[in-house]
């Protein structure tokens, strides 16, 4: 199998994994348009999360009203502003300052009543500044898995058993994991897809290609916007590219001038996960293969779970 030093083989330039590790925290997050773009199709999961906040606020034992919900990595408010909406008071929580200023932006389609129940917090995920305790704690859309270490695992679990309250629950998904996309060679570059850059407007193609490595079980995932030269010349406004080829590893067959974007991601096993959350003080009472409540199977893309305190 590959490791972090197959992937620095590949760039041709040695890797410090600590600011590999910082980048791929980080970089995915810095252009919130071009995130949203491509996630923007994205709504299975949205539908699934403000379903199961209506049953818990519609099972709630006391007179609590309206339903107090904590989103871990709210990012640009994809899902924070339609539970909002909803009437749920939520308060969102991400680390990146890019995708914060997006959601602050996003909460403007609500209305002056809605906004009152938004608060959002730029803050990391191993030490909540919150107190009291709440009905429903989200993680959403994979960002479990900027938690890389069991150290980091137990921190945020025990924040989320600080803050839920007794009947509370505690819902994520992350990705299921793939054993041949997990092997791929990272020589190689896949998804290809012609994309318009919501801002700028340059017509662009992006490839992927990453690295896994077994011991630490962590992914380091690479995006490749270049110019698409069926269309037209690159422009000046997207330029950043410029910056990364410069100064930073390109990856394979990265001409120059290609914007790179780096992502880590920690891959979590269903055994694995269920042992994290039980030696952590949680149950797990619902588990699924993705939001359509399919049962978890070797080609489920994803793991849905809900927890609550044992």
């Amino acid at each position: 199998m590959h490791s972090l030093a197959s992937l620095s083989d590949a760039t041709a330039a040695p890797l410090d994994f600590d600011a590999e590790l910082a980048a791929g925290t980080d970089e995915r997050y810095r252009d919130a348009a071009l995130y949203d773009l491509e996630y923007g199709r994205r709504h299975h999961d949205v539908a699934w999360y403000r379903k199961l906040a209506h049953d818990v606020a519609d099972g709630a034992t006391d007179a609590e009203s309206p339903l107090r919900v904590v989103e871990l990595g709210c990012g640009s408010g994809r899902l924070l502003v339609p539970l909002a909406r909803d009437g749920h008071w939520v308060c969102g929580i991400d680390r990146n300052e890019s995708m914060l200023r997006a959601c602050q932006k996003r909460l403007c389609s609500l209305n002056a009543h809605a906004r009152t129940r938004v608060h959002i917090l730029q803050s990391d995920f191993r030490e909540i500044p919150l107190a009291g305790r709440f009905r429903l704690i989200l993680c959403p859309f994979n960002a479990f898995m900027h938690l890389y270490s069991r150290e980091d695992v137990e921190r945020c679990l025990s924040e989320v058993r600080r803050l839920l309250a007794p009947d509370g629950v505690f819902a994520l998904d992350v990705f299921h994991p793939d054993p041949v996309w997990l092997a791929r060679s990272p020589m190689r570059r896949f998804g290809r897809a012609r994309i318009r850059h919501p801002r700028t407007g340059e017509r662009l193609i992006q490839t992927t290609s990453h690295v896994y490595d077994p011991q630490t079980q962590m992914a380091w995932i690479r995006f490749y916007y270049e110019a698409d030269s069926q269309t037209e010349p690159p422009t000046r406004a997207f330029e950043l590219g410029r910056e990364v080829a410069g100064g930073a590893t390109l990856g394979p067959h990265a001409a120059r001038g290609t914007r790179v974007v780096r992502l880590a991601q920690r891959l979590f096993f269903p055994a694995e996960l269920e042992a994290l959350l039980h030696y952590n003080g949680f149950a797990i009472t619902y588990r699924a293969g993705g939001f359509d409540g399919s049962p978890l199977c070797p080609v489920s893309s994803e793991q849905v779970i809900c927890a609550r305190i044992r």
